[in-house]
């Protein structure tokens, strides 16, 4: 399982497999033990986007995110939101240390620095948990700018999938000075304003990345984050397979076509136009036969309880021994009185919600190449 920490931004995409997105802050367990993030050692992919206190300290904003005098604001909200209290910079940035040197994969958002003289002076940039950081950005010199457009640089780029989505959505914050040892741009305006770059410094090494703006780019960064560091498993070849079915049947089916699809199938080819009582089923397999190398037929007591369906099913397998360049798959969707020439042809039982994923594989598996 790959565990993965966003730190001031979310993941609203659809779940992943064998990955584990936690949204928490960087605040105290003793302060407030639901909303902190585990040791920042113990994650593997680690995103950090200090727009405010609030957004480090919590995960996400506050009603006081927006206010001048946030910390202020914090503390007269509650007395352990003091910084001091309820952000234990030093811990936070000697776990953060560890996960690098584990190998955890470390992007930090540009946020314009939220300065505020609390105690001393204070900024957001602390909550990057890494002063190397925070001491190049300010070096560099961030620049608010409004833009689409982007410019990729000759050098491998992890982020092309975020960079496109900001080409949508718009990107508003940037770097002025590439030049600072440490860093290698991967992107920049029309302008010359830089939007990420790779950073290796002595026991500190990352991206830095211009911000997410909207939910969909959110979800773009925190996809090419999980990237860096996970070696995809290794992509299935498979045959397209036509589903025929009746229209009763159509919600499993739809269901079906989406999980293939999702798994690699390339083509999963779904007559739309219903199959009606008294359609020929033979023509519809035909039809699917011009594109698919598989067909999976849907057996329950809707589509078997008819004369028209058992002989031209028995047709279709006839169809079957004759031409090799297709194969017939009967698929079970709910128990029925199967037609004898069909028991011995059955490939996959889906009639138990349980075994589905089991009965998935098995299909899977006979479609790959």
């Amino acid at each position: 399982m790959k565990h993965v920490l966003t730190v001031g931004l979310s993941y609203t995409g659809k779940p992943l497999k064998d990955v584990k997105i936690e949204n928490l802050g960087l605040c105290s367990p003793q302060v407030s033990a639901k909303q902190a993030a585990f040791p920042l050692y113990e994650y593997d992919t680690i995103v950090i986007n200090p727009a405010s206190y609030s957004h480090f300290f919590f995960g996400s904003s506050t009603d006081f995110s927006s206010s001048k005098d946030e910390l202020v604001s914090l503390k007269h909200a509650n007395n352990l939101w003091d910084i001091d209290t309820i952000f234990r910079a030093g811990e936070r940035i000697d776990e953060l240390k560890k996960a690098i040197a584990n190998g955890a994969a470390v992007v930090w958002c540009l946020s314009e620095p939220k300065s505020e003289k609390f105690y001393g002076y204070r900024e957001t940039t602390i909550g990057y948990a890494a002063p190397p950081v925070a001491e190049l950005v300010s070096k560099m010199g961030l620049e608010v700018k409004k833009g689409r457009k982007i410019i990729f640089e000759d050098c491998p780029s992890p982020f092309q999938g975020y960079f496109q989505a900001l080409e949508t959505s718009g990107w508003f914050l940037g770097l002025t000075d590439s030049s600072q040892t440490g860093f290698e741009s991967i992107a920049r305006g029309p302008d010359g304003i830089h939007l990420g770059g790779r950073i290796v410094l002595p026991r500190c090494e990352g991206w830095l990345i211009t911000p997410p703006v909207t939910a969909e780019s959110e979800n773009a960064l925190v996809l090419s984050a999980i990237a860096l560091n996970f070696t995809p498993q290794p992509v299935e070849n498979y045959r397209s397979i036509f589903l025929s079915h009746t229209s009763v049947d159509k919600p499993f089916v739809r269901k079906l076509r989406d999980i293939l699809v999702e798994r690699g199938v390339p083509m999963v080819w779904v007559d739309e136009a219903e199959i009606q009582l008294g359609d020929s089923l033979t023509a519809k397999i035909e039809e699917g036969l011009e594109h698919c190398q598989y067909v999976g037929v849907i057996l329950s007591p809707q589509s078997i309880n008819s004369a028209w369906v058992k002989q031209e099913l028995e047709i279709a397998i006839t169809k079957q021994l004759d031409r090799n360049s297709v194969v017939v798959l009967p698929l079970l969707l709910e128990n029925c009185n199967v037609p004898a020439f069909l028991k011995g042809k059955l490939y996959a039982d889906f009639t138990e919600p349980d075994k589905f994923e089991e009965s998935l594989n098995k299909l899977l598996q006979r479609l790959r190449k």
